[in-house]
């Protein structure tokens, strides 16, 4: 289900409200060690290279991908006034909104892995606990639920999120968003065992850590984490996503005005902040 929820909306808003507002944005360093610092303690010289990357990475995000964002928004927002977007439609623009997020992937992934190899032996095992840690807290979180759990709570975050971008739902959507909830296939055994298989790899990789070849090796690990994704997990991923985009297309059709009036402002609000972000 999680990969069905990456459409042009919820992908941008991940970007978006990542620094939904200037401070939030503009203070990206801070925030970055406040996450970091939960997995690792950094010494004084390795927050100063850290320090100088993510001034590297924030330049270089703001002159070239925010435009980008931007771009597509604007186009989306010039397309569904004239008539409502298709399946394949959608999922074209579930693509473009996946290669910003590919794209800054990339970015820092070299930068990363180079730092990576600084770290101590000590600072390397404790990322990796605190790694699988976490991981184990959230399949003990998603282990909870009965399979009709799951499904109120998929259908309960479908209706959240639509109706955060295009306002109330109506009674005739409501019982859409229903429907295609069952409809999505459950990737939560697959994710984990995908988070396990990574676990492995990167502590497999990390015993070799002094290796000419660990930076190239990690780079790639974190350019393209989805290699050690099964096909089974990759198929239900492609099969979710584009249910996904059929529902949306269906939803195109029952829109009120009021909700595309909505729908139309929240992009607005998106573009006009983007604007704002690249001037700040």
């Amino acid at each position: 289900m999680k990969k069905a929820k990456i459409t042009l909306i919820l992908l941008l808003s991940f970007f978006l409200n990542a620094c939904t507002s200037s401070f939030v944005y503009n203070n990206i360093d801070w925030l970055l060690y406040w996450y970091v610092g939960d997995y690792v303690d950094l010494t004084s010289d390795q927050k100063a290279t850290l320090d100088e990357y993510v001034a590297s990475w924030h330049h270089w995000h703001r002159s070239t991908e925010l435009k980008k964002y931007q771009a597509q928004l604007k186009n989306l927002q010039a397309k569904l006034p004239s008539s409502p977007l298709n399946q394949e439609q959608w999922l074209t623009e579930f693509y473009q909104a996946q290669q910003h997020f590919y794209r800054f992937r990339n970015e820092i992934a070299p930068e990363l892995a180079a730092m990576a190899q600084q770290l101590s032996a000590q600072q390397l095992e404790g990322l990796l606990v605190t790694w699988k840690k976490k991981n184990l807290e959230r399949q003990s979180e998603n282990g909870g639920e009965s399979k009709d759990e799951r499904l109120i709570s998929r259908q309960k975050d479908l209706a959240e999120q639509l109706e955060e971008n295009i306002g109330k739902l109506t009674p005739l959507q409501i019982k859409m968003t229903q429907q295609y909830a069952q409809q999505f296939a459950s990737t939560s055994e697959q994710r984990m065992l995908y988070q396990s298989t990574l676990q492995q790899v990167v502590r497999k990789l990390f015993a070799k850590q002094s290796a000419p070849e660990f930076q190239q090796q990690l780079t790639s690990i974190i350019s393209n984490p989805d290699q050690y994704k099964t096909p089974e997990y990759k198929a239900a991923s492609e099969q979710n996503k584009r249910l996904y985009a059929q529902m949306l297309a269906d939803l195109n059709l029952s829109l009120t005005e009021k909700q595309k009036q909505t729908l139309n402002a929240k992009l607005e609000d998106w573009i006009r902040l983007i604007d704002k972000l690249i001037l700040d």
